[in-house]
């Protein structure tokens, strides 16, 4: 049913983006986001469905492991995961998945912008549509369906021609980035001798990148082999309790960083969000836990009611 219903939204986001309709538009926005929530939450329902219970609500595990009778709540009052949520949890359970926390959720954005307030903007439109594609495509290959059934003939061009313009698009902005950033580095140090040229290196190499993170990890750069940075957004797992040999309980939380854009010091380069991944670049990357998770753990209000 989940998969069903993904594909009529992802059909219907095919047809009507490029509508000149208002009403199509928003439609296609709607979809677009739909088809990808719908999906994800196929993909996992595929491995358990209890993973798709919101923080583990007793009547929604019920119900999904086929104990409905054990609970008075209706399916239609599931509480299930977040669209943003599922697609973390199928990045985790299928890490192929070209999932990306920061710039995909752009077909998240466009969803509620139109579904709230009716708003469609068509630069992010067609750039929810795009990610929409390439993210159902990756899907379907963590289920094992084929692209020709579930796409249409007619929708498969379409979807084959916006993922074609989409990575050469993303190609071209990289490439000239990066000869650019190669120009300035071989500007650098021209006229240096070695160990000028290894001063030089050292000290801007040293620098911390111009943009504020929750985390900063070293990376290469393609186009200097200089260390530069990738910036990150951390996502901070539900505190989690382990025990010792002896019995002492110790919390921790996981703490996962995710990189939205790479800055180097030395040539300047700078590379956002899809550009990422033209290079080999970790998609998600596992930190040290917290180890005091509870010190600015506050429980939401069904934490409390739940007690």
């Amino acid at each position: 049913m989940l998969a069903l219903s993904a594909r009529h939204h992802a059909r219907q986001a095919i047809e009507l983006f490029a509508n000149d309709d208002q009403d199509g538009l928003t439609q296609a926005a709607v979809s677009a986001g739909c088809a990808v929530e719908l999906l994800a939450k196929a993909f996992i329902a595929s491995v358990e469905h209890a993973l798709l219970a919101e923080r583990g609500d007793r009547d929604t595990i019920l119900i999904l492991t086929g104990n409905a009778n054990l609970t008075t709540a209706r399916i239609a009052e599931m509480k299930t995961v977040g669209a943003l949520e599922a697609l973390k949890l199928a990045k985790y359970l299928h890490p192929p998945l070209p999932f990306n926390v920061q710039s995909d959720q752009v077909v998240l954005r466009a969803r509620n912008s139109a579904a709230h307030m009716g708003i469609v903007l068509p630069d992010e439109l067609r750039a929810a549509v795009a990610v929409m594609c390439r993210l159902v495509d990756g899907l379907l290959a963590a289920l094992s369906l084929k692209r020709n059934e579930y796409w249409g003939s007619h929708a498969l061009k379409v979807v084959d021609e916006i993922l074609d313009i989409a990575k050469s698009e993303v190609r071209r902005i990289v490439a000239a980035k990066v000869s650019a950033a190669e120009r300035r580095f071989a500007g650098l140090v021209s006229g240096l001798d070695a160990a000028g040229r290894a001063v030089v290196l050292a000290a801007l190499s040293r620098r911390s990148p111009y943009t504020i993170a929750d985390h900063n990890e070293p990376q290469e750069c393609p186009a200097c082999e200089q260390q530069g940075w990738l910036i990150c957004h951390v996502d901070e797992g539900q505190p989690e309790v382990e025990y010792d040999d002896d019995g002492n309980q110790y919390s921790f939380a996981p703490r996962t960083a995710y990189p939205s854009a790479f800055e180097c010091p030395v040539c300047e380069l700078e590379l956002e969000e899809e550009e990422l991944a033209e290079f080999d670049y970790p998609m998600e990357i596992e930190l040290e836990p917290n180890r005091d998770p509870y010190l600015n753990y506050e429980p939401d209000e069904d934490w409390f009611r739940d007690r």
